[in-house]
Order: C-alpha cells, then sequence, then structure tokens
C-alpha cells in the first residue's frame, strides 16, 4: 500500500512539473501583455508586471486591423474545417468501410504523406491558386488544405470501429454509400470528427507561411502574419506583440475549454484502437 501511494504522489508530481513547464511560456506572455514598454526592457526582466497595464493591447487596436483580421481567421477556419471534415470523411468511409481496390497501398501512401513536411508543397500549391485566379483572396487561403492526409488516418481508426452489421442492414434497406455516411457512420464517429475539427482549426489559427505567400494586402491576412508585422526590424515593442498573442489565443482556448471532454476522449478512443 505504501509503494502505492508513493508511485500515485510521483506521478502528481511529475504531472504537476510537466503541466508547469508548458503553462510557464503563456504566463510570461500575460505578464508581458500586461506590462509597459519600459518594462519589457529592464534587467533583470520583471516577472509580475507593476503597474499592471492594458496598454498594449490599446496599440494592438491602433497597429492592426485587427477585427478584419480575426473575421478573415474565423470564415477561413469554418471554411477549412467543414470541407476538411467532408473530404476526410468520404475518403476515411471508402477505406475503412467500401475498402476500394488498392485500399491497403493507399494507405500506405498516407502514412508516408503524413511524415513529409507540408512545407513542400506551398510551391506546387501556389502554382495551382495561381493558375486559377485566386491570389489575395479568403478562398485562396483555405483551398489547397482541404484535404489532410492525418484527418483521413484519424477518421479511418474510428470507421474501423463501426460494427459492419449495421452497414449492411442499411445496405440491404437500400441506403446509399452517402447515406450510410451521413447518418450511420458519422455519428458513431462523432468524437473522431470533433477532434479533426479542433486539430484542424488550431492549424488555420496559427498559419503563418502561406497567407504571407498567397495573399498580399492585410485586408485579406488572418491573424498569424498579421501580428507577425508588429515585429520592427530594428526594435519590438514586445507588450504590444504578446498583447496580439493574448488575444488571439483567447479564442482558442475558450473553444478548447468547451469542447475538451470530447477531444480527449476521442484521442484516447484513437489510442485504444
Amino acid at each position: 500500500m505504501m509503494i502505492q501511494y508513493r508511485v500515485r504522489g510521483w506521478t502528481y508530481f511529475v504531472t504537476a512539473f510537466v503541466g508547469l513547464v508548458i503553462l510557464a511560456p503563456f504566463a510570461w506572455m500575460v505578464s508581458t501583455a500586461l506590462m509597459t514598454t519600459s518594462q519589457t526592457l529592464q534587467v533583470p526582466p520583471n516577472i509580475i508586471p507593476s503597474p499592471v497595464t492594458l496598454d498594449g493591447a490599446r496599440e494592438v487596436f491602433n497597429r492592426l486591423p485587427f477585427a478584419t483580421l480575426l473575421w478573415n481567421t474565423v470564415i477561413v477556419s469554418i471554411g477549412r474545417v467543414i470541407g476538411t471534415v467532408i473530404i476526410c470523411s468520404m475518403a476515411a468511409y471508402a477505406l475503412a468501410i467500401i475498402k476500394v481496390p488498392g485500399s491497403k497501398i493507399i494507405l500506405v501512401v498516407i502514412l508516408a504523406l503524413i511524415m513529409v513536411p507540408g512545407d513542400i508543397f506551398i510551391i506546387p500549391s501556389y502554382s495551382i491558386i495561381t493558375s486559377m485566379g485566386l491570389t489575395d483572396t479568403l478562398v485562396a487561403l483555405a483551398l489547397p488544405s482541404l484535404f489532410d492526409v492525418f484527418g483521413v488516418f484519424l477518421l479511418y481508426q474510428f470507421f474501423r470501429g463501426v460494427p459492419r452489421e449495421l452497414i449492411e442492414a442499411a445496405r440491404i434497406d437500400g441506403a446509399s454509400h452517402l447515406r450510410i455516411l451521413a447518418t450511420i457512420v458519422a455519428p458513431l464517429a462523432r468524437s473522431g470528427i470533433i477532434s479533426l475539427a479542433i486539430l484542424t482549426t488550431l492549424a488555420e489559427w496559427k498559419e503563418l507561411l502561406w497567407p504571407i505567400v498567397v495573399n498580399r494586402s492585410i485586408e485579406k491576412m488572418t491573424l498569424g502574419p498579421g501580428i507577425a508585422l508588429l515585429r520592427g526590424e530594428y526594435t519590438t515593442d514586445w507588450n504590444v506583440l504578446m498583447a496580439a498573442g493574448v488575444l488571439a489565443a483567447l479564442p482558442m482556448i475558450a473553444i478548447f475549454l468547451i469542447l475538451q471532454k470530447r477531444f480527449i476522449a476521442s484521442f484516447a478512443r484513437s489510442g485504444l484502437k
């Protein structure tokens, strides 16, 4: 019994330590956002702002069209989530349920593509977007990312766990594959779809390189490249930059807090599979 208590105690200690290490950068960002410019330049640096000020947040709205950037990010994220969920669901259904010819080879290719850095696709994606005349538009920000190989593999794991008896019964009743996907498979894999939606939103929310490449006007930018403009060539107001980071992170924190149970449960289930 004593050994069990010791193991549990060390588990709590390690978990608390890792949590502090993860939260420390965010706490430092919040602290810096509440400082004045002169406080951020003090040596040794201050940890607790004194006095607390919101001048950094006010300056963010003076220097950037923050509301426009936030709105663009929300619109692009919603479009990307909807497109990614639909396309990845159909692809995963074809591999896990229909088992199209060559599905095992396709799955191996998908696993291989997960290990390939996405940045190598920027040049061909830019060429395609340019040929379609979509540069400097919000559509260009979401279109190349609608197909997500990790999303296909994630939903494939969930779709494999759907009882075949339900699918066969629906086929006997004359249901099409699209109806089976929408009314049987997708509801049973709801946790996986929610996880994919959250991960896709996070990926779009922090996207930096692609919006800079494909768009030129700040009115068509998202939060990532917009916040990057706050960093000067010779000097940077760190309180302003950190305040912009805090303002950009708040919506994602709210979404995670609302959906954290489904998010954690879905990954636990996918890990068991």
